[in-house]
């Protein structure tokens, strides 16, 4: 039997020492964010290569679209790092045992309906976090933050919508959810590795706001894979969490014009709501099940 699949049957919990465990759950992680910034500095230098290459009509093109050659940059590298822990990842995706154990860990089919709540709850919490940190004032403190919500809300809104609702999240997701919180999972309780897969999260985005924001949001989504059993529903939580503050935050003016403390409760209403409702079905399922 594999490594993977002697985790995911329990055999990996409590065994083996802090390095090797440490190393089995980090150096994944490391890999993917070297290669993806290693990935993210080549294209940078070949993008500036082109520029003495193509004419002056290509250079005050990509000066105009510097935002979005950006963004797309960012995305080939999300995809370049996802692609080089791959086969790691596609191991631990991989259901374990085989017979009855595969029955036993197949997860019932979500209804439509569970994944309706699924992105209602995610826009609303997104949007609900996002308003929080505005009313706070976290947003204004971070000029790291600053200067890379200007960039990504300097993309073109169509090309946006590509990149942080499917490029991104199926990158992320794949990384997060599907290699780090199962391997993380093989060694610990599904809690603690819920809540440590989303610091994880969290602290990879690199500046005080995003990592308050991916934290709480990662925790979230690492729930909900754990009440799906299917990589989808972080895919598209993860996605539509985009989309919702990418669309709402591309107006200026109408994001600023929400941003009061009785819009934000609710939106973190909604959220709680659909998480209970979720969580509810979920677990009633699984006690039933037992």
């Amino acid at each position: 039997m594999s490594e993977a699949a002697e985790r995911k049957n329990g055999k990996g919990k409590g065994g083996g020492n802090v390095l090797h465990i440490a190393a089995d759950i980090i150096l994944p992680f490391l890999i993917y964010y070297v290669v993806h910034d290693l990935a993210a500095v080549l294209l940078a230098f070949l993008t500036g290569l082109s520029l003495g290459c193509f004419g002056e009509g290509y250079r005050k093109f990509m000066e105009i679209h510097a935002a979005s050659a950006d963004g797309v940059r960012n995305g080939l590298a999300l995809c370049i790092g996802a692609l080089a822990v791959w086969p790691m990842t596609k191991r631990e995706l991989q259901p374990a045992g085989n017979g009855k154990r595969r029955a036993e860990l197949q997860p019932a089919r979500p209804q439509a309906l569970e994944y309706v709540l699924l992105l209602v709850c995610a826009v609303s919490m997104a949007l609900g976090i996002n308003l929080l940190l505005t009313l706070t004032g976290l947003t204004g403190v971070s000029e790291n933050y600053t200067e890379i919500s200007a960039r990504q809300y300097g993309v073109a809104f169509g090309l946006g919508l590509v990149l942080y609702g499917v490029v991104s999240p199926i990158a992320e997701e794949t990384v997060f959810r599907g290699l780090i919180y199962n391997r993380m999972k093989g060694h610990m309780r599904a809690g603690a590795a819920i809540v440590l897969c989303g610091m994880l999260f969290g602290i990879y985005h690199g500046n005080l706001v995003q990592a308050i924001y991916g934290c709480v949001l990662g925790i979230g989504i690492t729930l909900m894979y754990e009440w799906f059993g299917s990589i989808a529903a972080p895919i598209l939580f993860h996605g539509a969490a985009n989309v919702g503050v990418f669309a709402v935050s591309y107006g200026k003016e109408i994001f600023q014009g929400t941003a009061s403390l009785v819009c934000c409760i609710g939106l973190l209403g909604i959220s709680v709501a659909c998480f209970i409702l979720i969580g509810r079905k979920k677990l009633g399922v699984s006690r039933r099940d037992k």
